[in-house]
């Protein structure tokens, strides 16, 4: 985990604004700096001397977490002549058996880092960067400058690990791997209503938009050249597999049980500790047995302190996972750590949203693990995407069954008869005083979506927007929202065939919910205590064997993540390999009755309500009212995020 940063072109401002741009990730990166300014006389420093006062082309700055090769390889990394410079954020899990293909052609390397390897990979196709970009396994995102051609090139992992965010302001392009770096160079922070209505509709941003207005994600898989202080349309050089393999159940199972390890094996490549999140659950219990097996053979496992460390958080709640982590704990015998937070943790929010950039629904907890976690390790590696390659949610239980009618439901019953429905019900329920009646809503407005399969799968995820007079219930503007793309528009280029439905879902979840809310939490809350998140699920070789596989071999009827259990097999106990999924995250209706319910009182008042413009204060008055009821979760998780923005916009003085 590092920070990357740059500006292009540069100016005799910007060469301050470089500086500050750096200092802002240096939490990123703890272990060292580094500035590299293009022009007549490129300059190059990694010891924090002052910057000279000469024009550049290009500035880079790059904040250094020192994983492998702590005593060298520091960044930015040059070429011998400094005509080409890279800085990298990330990990290239391949780079040694990718530098063979130099050391025998008689070309000798500066340091034992991954780093270079892209400065050569680059060198030797300028031009083609497609054409070696498919060939790095791991995660990472990076920029290079040729400081003779006059162009810069950015790219990021093929499956978004890694963030890179893009600004263009005052004639010059910014990157940086996180908003408030590009921030502390003079770009303005101000609201992007329609990506605020995507986050209270699905609780993420989807797409390349945030949620600052005018500052984007450069796409997963995708790379951009910069000239002139102009970027590009970005570039695919990577997309998902299609097809299904026509193999046995068994052979499937080999063939996950394969790549599987050998993900986590290639991942455990590191010169400091090595740390695992254990939630209790399938996917991290299995991190730690494939782990611990390798961890056994030090001949094949490059790390110098070989004991497994394993950590769980909890809240203090009834279906905390402690106890079932540490049956995990047990069995494998690993150094084990357990925390559970304390009653008014929420007060913490301001400080992890400044890391976050984003009010989100899981950073918390995240946060709190990262920061427990690193007082022992400095490589932590998680679970997450074992869920959306195997099929591990709640919602894929009705993709895989209700999921099945779409084709039997004609466009024109939808249209003429189930939507109408649908916005009857909407209208009924609204008149009921019993707010505790809109879970049965939601559920009847889910089946009613049958036959239009975008619909189906953003109602699954919490969209409201179909109804419009949910408008008025939840902005104090209604016209302000009603002039933003709805939701589902986002989504509609994932349901546009008539394939698999559950697949349809699998690939979406994938690209959409994994890579803009599950990676950005991760990479956020790690990074803003200097650790380096690793995970194994999203290893290449392992995503395309997953994505080969049909996805109706991947769960039996409403049994989620059926193949991956007989993968798992008896490596884990029985209370593990049978338990019910539940997720990391807070119970919304224990957390109202904790802390939750008197911070929306505090934070959002009739005052600010009515002076933002934002949000109904009538919505929060009438639950403020209520009782607390395990009902009412779905109101419980927008007000959460509603004070979220309020906080969002004042830690970062956004301008509405």
């Amino acid at each position: 985990m590092c920070g990357i940063c740059g500006i292009m072109p540069s100016s005799p401002r910007s060469l301050v604004a470089i500086q500050a741009m750096n200092d802002r990730l240096a939490h990123r990166g703890p272990d060292g700096e580094g500035i590299y300014l293009g022009g007549e006389q490129p300059w190059l420093s990694v010891s924090g001397e002052a910057l000279p006062g000469q024009p550049a082309t290009c500035a880079l700055g790059h904040r250094r977490l020192a994983v492998l090769d702590p005593t060298g390889g520091a960044q930015p990394i040059t070429s011998e002549d400094r005509q080409v410079a890279v800085v990298l954020n990330g990990e290239i899990y391949n780079f040694e058996t990718l530098r063979k293909r130099f050391t025998g052609r008689g070309i000798s390397f500066q340091t034992d880092t991954d780093t270079e390897i892209l400065l050569h990979l680059y060198l030797d196709q300028p031009d083609h960067p497609e054409a070696w970009l498919k060939e790095l396994r791991g995660i990472f995102a990076f920029a290079i400058w040729d400081n003779r051609r006059g162009r810069l090139l950015l790219a990021r992992d093929h499956f978004g690990v890694k963030p890179l965010h893009v600004a263009q302001s005052d004639g010059s392009l910014f990157f940086a791997s996180e908003i408030k770096s590009l921030l502390a160079a003079g770009v303005k922070p101000r609201l992007n209503d329609a990506a605020l209505h995507a986050l209270l509709n699905v609780r993420f941003i989807p797409g390349q938009q945030t949620l600052f207005k005018d500052i984007w994600r450069l796409p997963p898989a995708h790379f951009a050249w910069v000239e002139e202080g102009r970027m590009r349309d970005p570039v695919a050089y990577y997309q998902l597999p299609v097809g299904t393999n026509s193999l046995s159940e068994d052979e499937q199972v080999r063939g996950s049980d394969t790549a599987f390890y050998e993900a986590v094996e290639s991942q455990l490549l590191s010169d400091v500790p090595i740390g695992i999140g254990l939630s209790g659950g399938l996917d991290s219990g299995m991190i730690v047995a494939a782990a611990a097996n390798r961890m056994k053979d030090p001949a094949r496992l490059r790390v110098n302190d070989r004991a497994v460390r394993t950590f769980t958080l909890g809240f203090n709640q009834p279906d905390d996972e402690n106890d079932d982590a540490a049956i995990v704990a047990r069995r494998f015998d690993t150094e084990h750590h357990d925390l559970r937070l304390p009653l008014g943790t929420l007060d913490e929010m301001k400080d992890i949203l400044w890391y976050a950039e984003e009010p989100k629904l899981n950073v918390l907890q995240v946060y709190k693990l990262a920061q427990f976690a690193r007082q022992e390790v400095k490589v932590f590696f998680s679970g997450l995407g074992g869920d959306e390659l195997f099929a591990g949610y709640d919602i894929h239980r009705f993709a895989n069954t209700l999921g099945r009618l779409h084709g039997a439901t004609p466009g024109p019953v939808q249209r003429g008869l189930l939507r109408p429905l649908s916005q009857l019900l909407w209208g009924l329920q609204q008149r009921n005083p019993m707010r505790t009646w809109d879970h049965y809503r939601i559920g009847g407005q889910i089946a009613l979506s049958l036959g239009d399969r975008t619909q189906f799968y953003t109602r699954l995820r919490n969209t409201w927007d179909y109804d419009a007079g949910m408008y008025a219930r939840i902005y104090a503007d209604p016209e302000r929202f009603r002039a933003v793309p709805r939701t589902h528009t986002w989504f509609e280029p994932y349901f546009s065939g008539k394939g698999n439905y559950l697949d349809q879902v699998l690939r979406c979840e994938f690209q959409e919910k994994m890579v803009n809310d599950l990676l950005v939490c991760e990479d956020r809350m790690t990074s803003a205590h200097g650790l380096e998140g690793r995970v194994p699920f999203l290893d290449q070789s392992l995503v395309e064997w997953a994505f080969r596989l049909p996805a109706a071999d991947k769960m039996k009827g409403r049994q989620t993540k059926a193949l991956w259990k007989r993968v798992a097999g008896e490596q884990l106990p029985p209370e593990i390999m049978n338990k019910t999924k539940q997720g990391f995250s807070f119970n919304p209706y224990e957390q109202w009755r904790k802390d939750l319910r008197p911070l929306v009182e505090k934070e959002l008042s009739r005052e600010w309500c009515e002076a933002s413009g934002l949000f109904n204060y009538e919505f929060i008055q009438d639950l403020l009212q209520r009782p607390a009821h395990p009902r009412l979760r779905w109101h419980y998780f927008l007000a959460w995020l509603m004070v979220g923005v309020k906080q969002w916009m004042e830690v970062f003085d956004v301008q509405d």
